[in-house]
């Protein structure tokens, strides 16, 4: 599609002024939603209007007010543009389908959904559940040791309060003392946060806040007062490995564990560069089948506890957009089975899955995109992802 000469120089004029480590992600998102914007209006070339209404749609409100500076400086009136821009949620789920949903997928997992805890979370962040993309997520292990849990991410429309805020106000979250509660807003002091996410184990209730943050260097975590000291002891393993940025925290009140998550581009890296990933770490490296599917990953991530000096485990997430085929549906039965009767709130049936392993054992979780739109997320964020 065309676009006018001084509104594409405007587009890169645009994408300079952006963080280095966002331009890879936002900058083509932006090109795409200003063509998409002018396709709406049925027009022949991508004017100023479609430029200024894709930025506002693309980028998150965190990052707002900085954005709105760096148009000003260009002399755009972007103020006359903001009757055309569609903000709020892009979804609207019925959360009592959503509940049956759980129960199916707790009979099909062995796993028993207690509806008092869940219904307690989703009424605390009832606009986020019906409204942000949603997941729905099991695991390969032991039915003893499984669990199932529900979660959305929300990074478009802004949390207010903080869902940390709602989670005690609620009564979901008890002040214990415990250094996660100080991590969160320690995280806010150190990083620019991009938007949120909840988890929810349809046992026991809420399990994880998630802290999204514009991609920065590992080497912000290193002083940080409240994260576990393991992560000292990776310094040297991340450089080599080239895990040099990462953009999420994922903190579990339940078991008192921390997350840091890399958004990688996926095929990139070797199937012996993955295997090293494992064995530098001390832990058992999969079969090769498994060892090839990592290679396709979009995000790794990493758990760490205040208990132990070593890493209780890395997982190799993978996106399948094209649906249920590309699951590995051999590597368990329970993945079979969940991924052919997984209840969906769209017509979409697309899903991902993460290799997981550990000190002990390794094994596999698997979730439905129940909206259809959390795919699209992570694939935003692997086009900026670190090249291994």
């Amino acid at each position: 599609m065309e676009w006018q000469p001084e509104v594409r120089q405007l587009y890169e004029n645009m994408v300079l002024k952006m963080p280095v480590n966002v331009r890879p992600i936002i900058g083509p998102v932006l090109f795409n939603t200003a063509e998409k914007k002018c396709e709406d209006r049925k027009g022949k070339t991508i004017a100023e209007r479609d430029l200024v209404v894709a930025i506002f749609e693309v980028t998150p409100p965190a990052i707002q007010p900085g954005m709105i500076e760096d148009i000003k400086s260009l002399g755009i009136d972007y103020l006359k543009y903001m009757v055309y821009v569609k903000s709020g949620f892009k979804n609207n789920v019925d959360l009592n389908q959503t509940v049956e949903d759980l129960n199916k997928i707790g009979d099909i997992t062995g796993v028993k959904c207690n509806e008092e805890a869940i219904w307690k979370v989703l009424n605390a962040y009832k606009t986020f559940f019906s409204g942000s993309s949603i997941s729905i997520r099991t695991t390969t292990k032991p039915k003893e040791e499984r669990d199932v849990s529900i979660r959305y991410v929300e990074l478009m429309v802004k949390h207010d309060p903080d869902p940390y805020i709602t989670a005690i106000n609620e009564g979901l979250l008890e002040k214990n003392g415990h250094p996660l509660h100080k991590m969160f807003y320690e995280i806010y002091d150190k990083f620019e946060i991009m938007g949120h996410g909840v988890d929810l184990d349809v046992r026991v209730g809420l399990t994880k806040l998630w802290n999204f943050i514009t991609p920065c260097p590992v080497e912000g975590v290193y002083s940080m007062e409240t994260f576990p000291k393991s992560i000292l002891t990776l310094k040297d393993y991340f450089k080599k490995h080239g895990l040099s940025d990462f953009c999420l925290f994922a903190l579990d009140f339940c078991h008192k564990t921390v997350n840091i998550y890399f958004i990688v581009k996926p095929g990139k890296v070797t199937r012996e560069k993955c295997e090293a990933m494992l064995k530098d770490l001390n832990y058992k490296v999969g079969p090769p089948e498994v060892m090839e599917r990592c290679r396709q990953a979009t995000t790794i991530y990493y758990t760490f506890n205040w208990e132990s000096d070593k890493i209780e485990r890395v997982c190799f997430g993978v996106l399948c957009p094209e649906g249920q085929d590309q699951v590995p549906i051999h590597f368990h039965p329970l993945m079979k089975t969940f991924v052919e009767k997984a209840p969906f709130a769209t017509d979409k049936r697309t899903f991902i899955y993460s290799l997981t392993f550990s000190p002990n054992e390794n094994w596999f979780k698997v979730e439905n995109d129940y909206t259809g739109t959390m795919i699209e997320i992570l694939k935003m964020g692997a086009e900026g992802g670190l090249d291994l």
